[in-house]
């Protein structure tokens, strides 16, 4: 049973809550009825913030409210993937470009660490060790951007990202080396502060996992409501 949220800001800590665990999959499955009322008795609160965390994860496409039916886990098939990563690319081909720009000495050396990190779990075969700190390098990168529209706007879709990662529950890593070496150029981009070529490398790198994604769909055609495999 969940823990009961303390009473200093439950929007806030319902929204939270929730949206970690709507995403890690423990409980609930790609598509299933969450029941606000069995939430709102298992956590203390009433369902006022409960709504207004959900909204919120509406807003960030985790969850999907029905008119008269409930809400929903948001399960993604492979048109809402694809159209996911094509937002993906223009607005972290931004970032990369910011970043160039703006990223500080601090910045750089956080994301040197973290792609030395990234080939040691890739030399262990490490795989959900290497997707963790793939993403974080770029939430960092964001960061890096000092954009707080494009941190909001992105932070909605690499919360999505992880609950498709969830929901893929296994599939071949063969483009994890791919990755790494993207990884490699951004950074080295990032370093000559040449935001030509950071947005040109992010955006190759989207591009690149969107087309594995086609491949994926190709080779294993599955009708909406089902799993989808990707980074």
């Amino acid at each position: 049973m969940p823990k009961k949220l303390v009473r200093s800001n439950l929007s806030e800590d319902a929204y939270t809550f929730l949206r970690d665990l709507f995403i890690n999959g423990s409980r609930y499955n790609p598509g299933e009825k969450i029941s606000v009322e069995e939430l709102s008795r298992e956590l203390g609160v009433s369902r006022t913030p409960l709504w207004s965390a959900i909204n919120r994860l509406e807003a960030e496409g985790i969850v999907e409210i029905a008119p008269r039916l409930g809400v929903y886990l948001i399960e993604y098939d492979p048109e809402r993937v694809l159209d996911i990563y094509l937002a993906r690319e223009a607005l972290e081909g931004m970032a990369a470009r910011l970043a160039a720009e703006k990223i500080t000495d601090r910045q750089l050396a956080l994301l040197r660490a973290n792609v030395a990190q990234q080939h040691t779990f890739l030399e262990q075969e490490e795989v959900e060790g290497y997707y963790t700190i793939a993403v974080d390098f770029h939430e960092q990168l964001v960061r890096a951007a000092q954009s707080v529209t494009l941190e909001r706007l992105l932070a909605s879709i690499f919360a999505q990202i992880r609950a498709m990662r969830v929901q893929r529950k296994s599939s071949p890593p063969m483009h994890l080396p791919q990755s790494c070496d993207d990884h490699d150029k951004l950074l080295a981009a990032l370093e000559k502060k040449d935001p030509d070529l950071a947005e040109q490398v992010m955006r190759a790198h989207i591009r690149d996992l969107t087309a594995q994604i086609r491949q994926e769909v190709v080779r294993s055609p599955q009708p909406r409501n089902k799993r989808i495999a990707m980074l």
